[in-house]
């Protein structure tokens, strides 16, 4: 980049869209060449991994690496190996998908906090790593802004490893062109500080060549001033670089995020420093990298010195003679220690040529660097112990294992050192002067700078209040010329002092003046140039109270199971709350009080103590109780104090102030006492009884909350805690509002004590007295106020537990908490807690989304997915890996539901964890309780949920079968008839199953297989119901290839289940199992093996569900199967209605039978219990009634008869009712008819149209007709001659539909038509064994053929069977979809005929007068 010069000042000579084209050229050439070198890139990642495994060994011994840790650095070890697999691979697709992974993976490590480690590694390294690859990744994917933003990111979280281990060429060219000045300083102080250790240095130039001069006795023979001099330059030197490095990183990103409307961003102050002796040019020429990069940290090092050096800042703090020893030991050379020369590696640093000498003895010279190899400090406070550097001797093997040994020593005093609170003053002192030597003609490097320096230094004394000791915050300045803070100088003078507290002279003056705002101004003005130190010795304005905030206790045994589980290893009798752990006695740091003022409040306060123990007047004691408050909360807890107060005496008279008074406020004050003394000392609790405990139970009922406070800390038992009953009174206090006195503070809460209270009896009670407990809660409409109270953190364990308990005592309340809850709280707890806490949140936020509105349940697992500082997917796929084993299905379940609020990719890790543990967990025979809850699981994630959480899978299983009414019941009282709720239940259905059914290749279907297996009827029956529902959404989404799967491993089941099982339901859920297995060819071709064994059982059921005439039908066509073996039909009833002569028509609609009569009789019968009940008899007709009909789009019946008219009835439940008489002037013998017209044969040739007004006129048909049918504008003419002809009833045309063979012209007719499913059922005399046909109305071919030897006289057809009644007296049976004859029946001469739909029965009328019907199931 091209850059200007102005003074001291860089200015850019470009505007900031040539920069970010500059960037783009320069970042994108460097990750390009990245890219296409492997090598390289397996390089940096070996040396990297060298860094951290340097760690590792350094920081295990210490510290245990948690398994969350791990998984982080797993994740960045498995997205640098996805995106290797997407830049070798030459497939798209997978290109894609495993830079869709590598992002996800990266994006892990690229997202931490970088003030914390991980594993012992420090997050801005791996977030820096993580952005190197993430910048690789986004040129893959040719989005080079992106690219370059990361690898900017990347500088600006770790500027010092980004320009040493991961990208030092594009530093070297972006960054280090700005910093020639700072080079140039360092490199001349370098070089004073060089020469003066140097013999004869006088005449050397800054450009000298060190080396030949530089040896190894010279770097020993440095005396520990030179070294903490040279440490202190390069520390200096170190963050000067990364903190520029840093600042132009981030106004590049800005530059590359530039918008036209925005203003420009200011470039980066330079550093103001003074301009080097040496010009410029050769600064850039003579100074190598080394000192350009600043202090190197060799691999092997790990990452231990930068963090030892500054937890906030990474430092570059060592010693350059120890920098040289550990460098070219552990990382640029490889030595030979015979021989005692380095040798070189082509990706080290260059090591300075050998010389020998006359003795032909090799001597090594070395370059002086600088390193971060060693955290090293000299420890001037030890005169007397050699220079560290003494030991770095590299001669021989013995001689470097004492160096190393040494060097460790050395370390780990250094380090003690630093821990300790009181530092050597010799060694402050020299520090100091090293440090004020510099600061004279070091440059200022910006704050960084600034701020290490004055951290090291101390605010002018004119600025410090000598009675506070803190930097003032609002001076006043007496008349002695004394200056003070308002508050310390008010406090002192509030003790009734006159005098100055240093001069001790008198104050005239009553008043303090105004404040002193020249001072307050200056101080303001050193305050903002050293802001840390500022913050550290400000006053503070309010002073802390000794009480911190409230910390909830420790419940134990508190697990998901909460009635079976305890956890052994909590004892709670021992615990005490985090509140309590901080030092309750203790003197404030603001205070003025002198020692003497204390003990003037401890002879105050022992009469009103001795008042308080022996005095009978009520009052008395009262007053004395309040004035002991007064002075405690005066002493500021002074020990003296304390232990005049904490004597049984006073207690015991405490507690009968408690037990007497009737004073709220005096009541309130002994019960803040009391706390006070039992926080600080716990042997106080052994005085009280439980009598005592009797007292503070009956103040809580009588509406004193702060009694619960006490209650709390007494660590009451479970049983004491029920004999007084207080559950009802806890729960009023939680409900309450509870206001703070001004006066005094308690040691926590009266909501909170009474909070954790609750949680102990729900937690120690039984099964029976936990639900009990609950429902208290719930009845008091307490839960509104628990979801309030998950804002404070100290009880937000406890409120849950409590909530929990409350939804496994009436689950319908989740709806309550779901509606009301702010789930971070929640995500807080469960991201800080340990495995416990996180099991407990995980079973809470699974019952929250069991909801039954999908869009409410969606919007609350949005919630669980964003909210919170990290990713809770990934933490929770972390604890289902090391979660107790109860724990996986809700774990797993949860994790598969968050994953799946985007449409299913084909890829994803927390998927396939998930479905993989919720497969296992099913495979677990030896855990049958375990397999249950998967089951449960598994059901309720398809979504169909009431509103108290129950899974409504089955019933909705069973709605699908025809049992509508436990499903619509549930339904219809929850209101759920939503559009959009149908529509997002829907989506969400057939994504879960979509998942769970292609998951390894269908692995679910073989656990399945073996739960049903199980002889545990709950299990076979809950596993029953997932694998029917898991069936049917298989079949009802697009084939992947596991339909067979599915097949193999339960078809069998199923099967055996119709056959076996006695409970209606199972079979019926078998029965939809089996409808969506049809299908399948593969699996037709199985159940035709099994098809007559189950023929009989399927028409059991066949009044139970709607699918099984389904699959009967398809067993009944299947090739495999005769269908005779199938056919079954049993002699129903038999009629005799001789009485009206002969039955001439039946007609079967709706569950009647209507039947007509040559004596001009209409009969309407019932066909309930499969038997014909006269409902109706009517005779309107005067001659015999020869048709009747009813169209399939209207319930009116048209009869047509012998008296030539044509009568219109309408059809009622409660039976017939005729409403019109047509003279139609001729008889008729068939009839058909719509809204306008009726048409009808007679004995001529011809049809006669007849119009409900009156008007008759003849179709021009030349044949005698035998027999109609109707459907739409279309009527269908069976005629003499074996024809049939097709009228146009609109455009008033006839055509031949169908003309037979002409052998036996004349004596062929077609004697029935029946039209159904868009077929045409003919039937008449037999021609070459065939008496019908049936044709396709749409393409007019013949589709095939009722082969029978005789003539058939009548047609009925249903769903599944043609029956045809011969002249002698014989009903043909053949199937509809086949054609093939099945089975005939033997009856008398069959005048009429006819079946209801389904094919349960069929009815036949003789010309005796008897009706028969027959069964046909």
């Amino acid at each position: 980049m091209a850059f200007r010069r102005h003074g001291r000042n860089c200015r850019f000579s470009m505007d900031q869209d040539d920069i970010a084209r500059s960037l783009i050229t320069t970042i994108g050439s460097f990750i390009q060449d990245r890219l296409l070198d492997q090598r390289q890139r397996a390089l940096q990642k070996e040396q990297c991994g060298e860094r951290l495994a340097a760690e590792d060994e350094s920081s295990k011994k210490d510290t245990e690496v948690r398994y969350s840790d791990q998984a982080v650095l797993a994740n960045l070890d498995w997205g640098m190996d996805a995106l290797e697999e997407a830049i070798n691979t030459s497939n798209l697709e997978t290109k894609i998908a495993r830079l869709d992974h590598a992002e996800k993976m990266l994006q892990v490590c690229a997202m931490l906090n970088s003030t914390e480690k991980t594993a012992g590694v420090p997050n801005f390294y791996l977030s820096a790593w993580a952005h190197l690859n993430l910048s690789y990744l986004w040129k893959l994917r040719n989005n080079a802004t992106n690219a370059v933003l990361h690898v900017l990111e990347m500088f600006s979280v770790d500027p010092f490893f980004s320009r040493i281990d991961f990208a030092p060429e594009i530093w070297k060219t972006l960054f280090l062109p700005h910093m020639s000045s700072i080079v140039g300083w360092y490199s001349e102080e370098r070089h004073r500080i060089m020469m003066d250790m140097i013999p004869d240095s006088a005449d050397l130039s800054f450009t000298a060549d060190f080396d030949q001069y530089f040896n190894e006795s010279l770097v020993f023979s440095m005396r520990p001033d030179q070294a903490e001099k040279l440490q202190n330059l390069e520390k200096h030197y170190g963050e000067s670089l990364d903190e520029n490095t840093r600042n132009y990183a981030n106004y590049f990103k800005d530059c590359m995020n530039y918008d036209q409307a925005t203003s420009k961003k200011a470039i980066p102050m330079l550093p103001i420093a003074e301009p080097p002796m040496t010009p410029l040019h050769e600064v850039s020429q003579k100074i190598p990298d080394y000192v350009r990069f600043g202090p190197i940290l060799p691999k092997s090092a790990g990452f231990s010195p930068v963090l030892k050096a500054n937890k906030n800042a990474r430092e570059a703090s060592s010693l350059s003679a120890t920098r040289i020893a550990s460098e070219n030991l552990e990382d640029s050379a490889a030595w030979d220690i015979q021989e005692g020369i380095p040798e070189e590696t082509d990706d080290s640093p260059k090591v300075s040529s050998s010389k020998q000498d006359g003795n032909d003895k090799v001597t090594s010279t070395l370059t002086l660097r600088s390193t971060r190899a060693m955290d090293f400090k000299v420890n001037t406070s030890l005169p007397t112990s050699p220079p560290v550097f003494h030991d770095l001797s590299t001669s021989s093997a013995d001689s470097d294992y004492e160096s190393r040994e040494q060097q460790e020593s050395v370390k780990k005093k250094v380090n003690h050192e630093r821990s300790s609170s009181n530092a050597d003053a010799k060694s402050q002192a020299s520090e100091k002067r090293y440090l004020e030597e510099y600061d004279s003609r070091s440059p200022n490097f910006g704050s960084p700078q600034s701020s290490e320096r004055s951290t090291l230094s101390r605010p002018p004394k004119d600025f410090v209040c000598p009675i506070t000791s803190h930097v003032f915050s609002d001076p006043v300045t007496l008349e002695t010329g004394q200056t003070y803070e308002r508050k310390a100088i008010e406090e002192w003078m509030k003790r009734g002092n006159t005098t100055c507290p240093i001069t001790r002279q008198s104050l005239s003056a009553n008043e303090l003046p105004k404040t002193n705002y020249v001072l307050k101004r200056l101080i303001t003005s050193w305050k903002e140039q050293h802001v840390d130190l500022s913050q550290e010795l400000s006053y503070p304005v309010t002073p802390r109270s000794y009480h911190g905030s409230p910390s909830s206790r420790q419940i134990q045994s508190r697990t998901s199971n909460l009635s079976d589980h305890k956890d052994s290893n909590d004892d709670s009798s021992n615990y005490r709350p985090n509140r309590f752990m901080q030092a309750t006695v203790a003197t404030s740091p603001t205070s003025v009080i002198s020692q003497a003022a204390i003990e003037a409040i401890i002879s105050g306060i022992k009469p009103f103590i001795t008042c308080l123990c022996t005095s009978e007047d009520l009052k008395e004691c009262e007053a004395a109780v309040l004035t002991i408050s007064r002075m405690w909360k005066e002493s500021n807890a002074d020990p003296g104090v304390h232990a005049c107060l904490s004597t049984s005496k006073t207690v015991n008279g405490l507690i009968d102030v408690l037990s007497a008074s009737l004073s709220r406020e005096v009541l309130r004050t002994t019960v803040y006492v009391l706390s006070e003394l039992l926080v600080a000392e716990e042997r106080l609790i052994d005085i009280l009884t439980n009598v005592d405990l009797e007292c503070l139970a009956a103040l809580l009922k009588n509406g004193l909350d702060e009694a619960a406070v006490l209650i709390y800390l007494l660590k009451p038992t479970f049983s004491q805690l029920s004999d007084f009953n207080l559950v009802p009174y806890l729960i009023q206090n939680i409900c309450s509002k509870y206001e703070d006195s001004k006066d005094f503070e308690l040691v926590m809460n009266p909501k909170d004590a009474a909070i954790e209270l609750v949680a102990q009896v729900l937690t120690e009670g039984d099964e029976s007295s936990r639900s009990s407990n609950a429902m208290n809660v719930m009845s008091a409409n307490a839960v509104p106020s628990l979801v309030m109270c998950l804002d404070k953190v100290d009880t937000r364990q406890s409120v849950i537990y409590i909530l929990l308990c409350c939804i496994h005592a009436d689950r319908s309340c989740r709806n309550i908490i779901a509606s009301r809850i702010d789930l971070c709280p929640v995500l807080e707890l469960f991201h800080a807690g340990d495995e416990y806490v996180r099991g407990m949140c995980i079973e809470f936020l699974w019952e929250l989304v069991q909801l039954n509105r999908r869009t409410f349940c969606n919007q609350i697992l949005q919630i669980i997915k964003d909210e919170g500082a990290f990713s809770t997917m990934h933490t929770l796929l972390v604890y289902l890996q090391s979660a107790p084993m109860e724990q996986h299905p809700v774990t797993a379940s949860l994790l598969l539901q968050l994953d799946l609020l985007v449409e299913p990719r084909k890829m994803s890790i927390y998927r396939e964890e998930a479905i993989e543990t919720l497969i296992e967990s099913l495979q677990k025979k030896d855990f049958p309780n375990l397999q249950l809850t998967v089951l449960d699981a598994l059901t309720s994630l398809s979504g169909h949920l009431s509103a108290s959480g129950t899974s409504l899978t089955e019933a909705w299983l069973l709605k699908l079968a025809g049992f509508d009414q436990p499903y619509e019941d549930f339904v219809n009282k929850e209101n759920l008839e939503d559009k959009e709720e149908e529509i997002a239940a829907s989506s969400w259905e057939k994504r879960i199953a979509f998942v769970l059914c292609n998951h390894e290749k269908g692995r679910i279907f073989n656990a399945l297989e073996e739960c049903l297996k199980s002889n545990s009827i709950d299990m076979t029956k809950k596993c029953l119901a997932t694998a029917t529902w898991l069936i049917y959404m298989l079949y009802n989404l697009p084939d992947t290839g596991i339909r067979g799967v599915a097949r193999k491993a339960l078809l069998d089941q199923f099967i055996y289940i119709l056959q076996s099982s006695k409970n209606l339901e199972e079979k019926i859920l078998a029965t939809i199992a089996l409808r969506s297995f049809i299908s399948d060819p593969d699996a037709l071709h199985e159940l035709g093996g099994y098809a007559k064994c189950m023929y009989k059982t399927l028409k059991k059921l066949k009044r139970s569900s709607v699918v099984v005439s389904d699959i009967m039908k398809t067993l009944m066509n299947l090739p495999s199967v005769n269908a005779e073996d199938l056919w079954c039909s049993s002699e129903g009833f038999e009629l005799d209605t001789s009485m009206n002569g002969e039955v001439l028509s039946l007609l079967n609609i709706k569950g009647r039978v209507i039947s007509s009569h040559s004596d001009g009789t209409i009969k309407v019968w019932d066909t309930g219990k499969k038997s014909l009940r006269l409902i109706q008899e009517v005779r309107e007709h005067a001659k015999a009634v020869t048709c009747l009909y009813i169209p399939p789009t209207s319930d009116k019946l048209y009869s047509g008869s012998l008296d030539k008219t044509i009568r219109i009835w309408v059809n009622k439940p409660e039976g017939i009712h005729c409403v019109q008489v047509h003279d139609v002037k001729e008889v008729v013998h068939g009839l058909t008819a719509d809204a306008n017209f009726a048409y009808f044969f007679s004995q001529g040739a011809g049809v006669k149209v007849y119009g409900w007004s009156g008007v008759i006129k003849n179709i021009g048909i030349k044949q005698t007709v035998k027999s109609l049918a109707m459907i739409g504008n279309k009527l269908y003419c069976g005629c003499n001659g074996f024809s049939i002809l097709e009228v146009d009833l609109r455009e008033n045309t006839t055509t031949t539909f169908y003309s037979g063979a002409r052998k036996f012209l004349g004596k062929q007719s077609i004697n029935s038509l029946h039209i159904q499913d868009n077929l045409l059922f003919m039937g008449g005399t037999s021609i070459d064994g065939a008496a019908g046909k049936v044709f396709s109305l749409s393409s007019r071919a013949v589709v095939g053929s009722l082969q029978t030897g005789f003539d058939i006289q009548l047609l009925a057809v249903n769903n599944d069977f043609i029956f045809g009644a011969t002249k002698s007296g014989i009903i043909e049976v053949w199937l509809k979809e086949r054609l093939t004859r099945v089975a005939s029946i033997k009856n008398a001469k069959i005048t009429s005929l006819a079946s209801d739909a389904d094919g349960e029965m069929l009815f036949a009328a003789s010309s005796d007068g008897r009706i028969q019907g027959w069964d046909l199931d």
